[in-house]
């Protein structure tokens, strides 16, 4: 069972032919799953994980900037301390059992998408690379696949991180606080 949503982001998201060339694919890493239990569009538990809470929205859409209906989006991240909930991460860093980590949403009729999490921790992958904050998608519609991940703009992490320092495009990657809203919302529009 998949989790179709409407959003209350309807006006917020308009893009020109300009803005639709494809999202730049990107590992999906190692602690990827296939949800076991399709969630709300809250990762939160009702806000009970730790961390500072946070709301993602933008549209799935494809190169000519139309709308992909129920395109399904897996999303995964670490939660504030950089840990996932994954049997693969065999970091020290503490777990949040009130902390999903993982969900599978659908587009709406619109193309439209958006859930509610906390910001991510970094984490160590080795003794000289530490990721900075993400988060993972992986949408898939009916012809077409993608894995990327979202970063947060400004971070100053995101220019040392080889992932992300390395894709072509990279600014495409980072989602922008959307001042609008009261709460710590980003933008992330997708193209596949």
């Amino acid at each position: 069972m998949l989790l179709l949503l409407s959003t209350p982001f309807a006006n917020q998201t308009k893009a020109t032919s300009s803005d639709c060339k494809k999202t730049p694919p990107q590992s999906k890493g190692p602690f990827y799953k296939v949800p076991s239990k399709i969630f709300n569009n809250d990762m939160t538990n009702n806000g009970k994980a730790i961390g500072k809470k946070i709301k993602v929205y933008g549209k799935i859409l494809d190169n000519k900037c139309k709308p992909i209906t129920n395109a399904s989006l897996d999303i995964w991240q670490a939660n504030s301390f950089g840990k996932y909930n994954h049997k693969a991460d065999l970091s020290r860093s503490r777990k949040d059992n009130d902390f999903f980590g993982y969900m599978r949403l659908l587009s709406n009729e619109k193309g439209e998408y958006n859930f509610n999490t906390i910001l991510p921790g970094s984490y160590k992958v080795s003794k000289d690379f530490t990721r900075t904050p993400h988060i993972h998608f992986k949408v898939t519609s009916k012809q077409k696949q993608l894995t990327t991940q979202m970063y947060f703009k400004g971070n100053k992490m995101n220019k040392k991180d080889f992932l992300f320092r390395n894709t072509y495009n990279n600014n495409a990657l980072e989602a922008s606080i959307d001042e609008s809203f009261r709460n710590l919302t980003y933008k992330f529009d997708i193209i596949i």
